[in-house]
């Protein structure tokens, strides 16, 4: 959508505002004349305005977001509370901030004898009594939230004609102000981040939808950097994805009224393609809005920018954010392309739920852990790398003491003598403290540590994402499964496998056998659409099967059989399999000679069976073999 488009559907909807209800289809209808595409968007706009007063308090009508703008100077500097001044049990101690949604003061409560933020909401929203009946409901939602990443409320009340929430009081900053101060290192980035998706997962869980994420609504605390994400009392329960014709988010709307050319952005920055369009958001807009935030944190700056909010919502609906290589930026490529899926336009292709993010910023922030750690070995034993460091200084001074018979300084020999075995001793002390760090990290609390993965030994984690249908269209979130069930008909799944390990992965479906015993082979992975048709996986890579789209079982009863194969090394019956993933073959293998040896290594690989072990917290299942060869059969049961 081109600028000047939008300026022309957001005036005649404006416009149309200003009339009453029934007057407001002639004047669209005068206004668009025979522009059907023109006259659909604005009548899209008014019904999301007209629905967002019946269907909840965050989708407030665009007049009333826009009423608190037409207040005098004077009304909105002036302070509604004064220091001393009692509210129900709560004193107050001084204003701390105000903004949309009312003003927040730092309170004592002096029943339980503790600090609190008081938020008192703002006079119009509190006289209207539907609204705050539905605005109570979800805040007695929110404060149910029991994580340590959410603020916690601890009251709603009303004090004469005061309504107010009460909650923990953060001692720090916003995330807005520490990126105004100074850039924030990458390991702080990765898990401050982290932080905010164990939030965002934890209210996922109880169908809540934030809506706003943005570095003002994330709070650091300041005595130990622990991470608060606010305002989760103003968000919306979660919806079923619609349609394009479906009821619209006036949200999106609101922020683009309140916003005129030459102003901040603002919320309108951190909006996912769906919120920006109007349409009915779910928990994938949080995580397109925590990808938005990850990379302002990184390079420092929005993946978009406009003018004006209408070129800023064509950005997010039509570019794509410039990589970080592309910037100069050096990061690790995991952290990219974690990036580039939460920012991807289409949900669908978006990660589809706080969980599998959340996992592959952890995998992410262990990663860079252990390699800070094997760093500070190697300076640690070697020095800097400058020939005038500290390390070098004591080389020489040892090639200094070692001396000759004579006496003299026998300097070079010596010196080219200790810099290999120095070199020696670090490689061995890097492996070392790798080996001794992973066992570490994946060891649970009071548990035993488990055996060191050894490079001929291989191990391998999957989950299935997946996605109820009714009536042909998707049915409620995603949702994450350890393993395999027997599936419904009208579900879609997909095959989520990652490894602390670097190795080679292929993924066949075996169909059923022939007269002569023989089994039909369909290549899943890799693929031209996974991976770039490659193989080889890096440590803690994670891939999605299919990556694009979904398992359809069809409508008769039977068994998929999955062959996962992960290997140390390329497996040259599978390497040959891959030229049959194209889009004439679809995959099928159909070299009979070669569909018999691919069979023959399954087989002959298959047992010994890997170890099977499942966690519930993070709801996968991690198999385990001692072998530089793991196959396993998978089997999802569909009636």
């Amino acid at each position: 959508m081109q600028p000047e488009r939008w300026r022309q559907i957001s005036g005649i909807f404006k416009s149309a505002l200003a009339l009453e209800p029934e007057e407001r289809g002639a004047f669209v209808a005068a206004q668009c004349g025979p522009d059907e595409a023109l006259r659909r968007d604005v009548e899209r706009l008014i019904s999301s305005y007209s629905q967002a007063d019946q269907d909840n308090f965050m989708d407030e009508p665009a007049v009333a977001a826009v009423a608190p703008l037409l207040n005098s100077d004077d009304d909105i500097s002036k302070d509604r509370l004064a220091s001393g001044q009692q509210v129900s049990h709560y004193r107050i101690l001084r204003k701390l901030g105000a903004g949309g949604m009312g003003e927040v003061y730092l309170a004592e409560d002096t029943q339980l004898d503790r600090t609190v933020a008081l938020k008192i909401l703002p006079a119009d929203v509190a006289a209207d009594k539907r609204r705050m009946q539905r605005f109570k409901q979800e805040a007695k939602l929110a404060s149910s939230l029991n994580q340590p990443n959410i603020l916690t409320i601890f009251e709603f009340g009303e004090a004469g004609s005061l309504h107010f929430i009460a909650s923990e009081y953060v001692d720090g900053a916003t995330l807005r102000d520490q990126l105004r101060l100074k850039p924030i290192k990458l390991a702080e980035v990765i898990e401050i981040g982290t932080q905010v998706v164990a939030a965002l997962d934890a209210a996922h869980e109880a169908k809540i939808v934030h809506r706003d994420i943005k570095p003002e609504n994330i709070m650091l605390r300041r005595r130990d950097g622990v991470v608060k994400v606010l305002d989760f009392g103003l968000a919306k329960l979660s919806e079923p994805p619609a349609s394009a014709g479906g009821h619209s988010d006036t949200e999106a709307n609101t922020e683009l009224l309140r916003t005129t050319p030459g102003t901040v952005m603002g919320t309108v920055s951190y909006m996912s393609p769906e919120q920006a369009q109007g349409l009915r958001v779910d928990e994938r807009t949080d995580l397109w809005s925590t990808g938005i935030v990850i990379y302002e944190m990184v390079a420092g700056r929005l993946p978009f920018a406009g003018t004006t909010s209408s070129h800023l919502i064509v950005e997010i609906l039509e570019k794509e954010p410039a990589l970080f290589g592309e910037t100069g930026i050096v990061v690790p490529p995991e952290l990219e392309r974690i990036v580039a899926k939460s920012l991807a336009k289409n949900p669908d292709e978006r990660y589809q739920t706080a969980k599998d993010l959340l996992i592959d910023l952890r995998n992410l922030k262990r990663r860079i852990d252990l390699d800070a750690e094997i760093k500070r070995s190697v300076s640690t034993h070697l020095g800097t790398a400058t020939t005038d460091g500290p390390a070098a200084r004591d080389l020489d001074t040892a090639a200094t003491q070692h001396s000759t018979p004579n006496g003299s300084a026998d300097r070079g020999p010596t010196r080219s003598k200790l810099l290999p075995i120095a070199a020696l001793l670090v490689v061995l002390i890097a492996a070392l403290l790798a080996l001794t760090s992973w066992s570490r990290i994946r060891r649970g609390a009071g548990s035993p540590a488990p055996a060191v993965i050894v490079p001929s030994a291989r191990q391998l984690s999957y989950w299935m994402t997946v996605q109820k249908y009714r009536a042909g269209r998707p049915f409620a979130a995603p949702f994450r499964l350890a393993g395999e069930i027997n599936f419904e008909p009208n579900y879609q799944v997909k095959l989520n496998i990652t490894s602390p390990q670097a190795g080679y992965l292929y993924i066949l479906n075996e169909g059923p056998r022939d007269a002569a015993g023989s089994s039909s082979f369909v290549v899943l992975f890799p693929s031209p659409t996974a991976n770039d048709g490659l193989a080889y996986l890096g440590e803690n890579q994670r891939v999605e099967i299919p990556p694009q789209s979904w398992f359809q079982f069809d409508a008769e009863e039977g068994t998929e059989k999955l062959w996962l194969v992960f290997s140390a090394e390329a497996v040259a019956e599978l390497e040959q399999v891959k030229q049959f993933a194209n889009p004439k073959d679809r995959g099928q293998v159909k070299d009979a000679e070669l569909q018999m040896r691919v069979q023959d290594f399954l087989l002959a690989h298959a047992k010994p069976a890997p170890a099977l072990s499942r966690d519930d917290e993070l709801k996968q299942t991690t198999l385990s073999s001692p072998n530089a060869v793991l196959v396993y059969s998978l089997k999802l049961e569909h009636h």
